[in-house]
């Protein structure tokens, strides 16, 4: 009796549950990427972690190792099994096979998009901070001013000349603009 005759229970189980995690894996991948292409509106950070989920299940994408494994030990399990089990057992794994081979093109798509979707996340993050200081700015500028002389007027003419500079100045030292052709230049 071989090694393999003798342990063949022992095999088969190591054999299937690789097997399963091939197929869970395929399921989680396809999983996190409905997630990060799904339509839902996320907060940056929200977006951040199923970006960082997808990126971890795809980082052994070929799983060569595993397929070749999976194959080298069906065969040898199903050396001396009745020509229907193996029939069945290695269109079983064909199927996971070319399952695995369309699900490559469709992921590497999507960390494309992914790294995309996550720069305009970014670039929606560096707004924030430029509508609330042009909002502040704006209220300043909204209020109503009676002014009874020519001294007031000078004075809130003076105020909105501080307002248009603190402005530019904002606008010039935050790279805004050079940040956004970078995002844009960038595929």
């Amino acid at each position: 009796m071989t090694f393999w005759q003798e342990n063949y229970s022992f095999i088969r189980e190591v054999y299937d549950t690789r097997y399963q995690k091939m197929v869970e894996w395929m399921d989680n991948v396809e999983m996190a990427i409905q997630k990060v292409c799904a339509s839902k509106v996320y907060t940056s950070a929200e977006f951040k972690r199923e970006k960082d989920n997808f990126h971890s299940l795809c980082k052994n994408l070929e799983r060569a190792e595993t397929k070749k494994w999976l194959t080298e030990t069906l065969e040898t399990l199903m050396k001396e099994r009745a020509p229907d089990e193996q029939k069945e057992e290695h269109k079983k794994l064909k199927l996971i096979m070319e399952r695995h081979k369309t699900l490559i093109p469709k992921i590497q798509e999507t960390l494309v998009k992914t790294e995309c979707y996550w720069k305009c996340y970014s670039y929606g993050d560096d707004l924030i901070p430029i509508f609330e200081f042009i909002d502040d700015l704006r209220n300043r500028s909204v209020k109503e001013l009676l002014s009874g002389n020519s001294e007031q007027t000078e004075e809130h003419i003076e105020k909105q000349d501080k307002v248009l500079n603190s402005l530019e100045t904002k606008e010039d030292g935050n790279g805004f603009h050079c940040k956004r052709r970078e995002t844009y230049a960038r595929p």
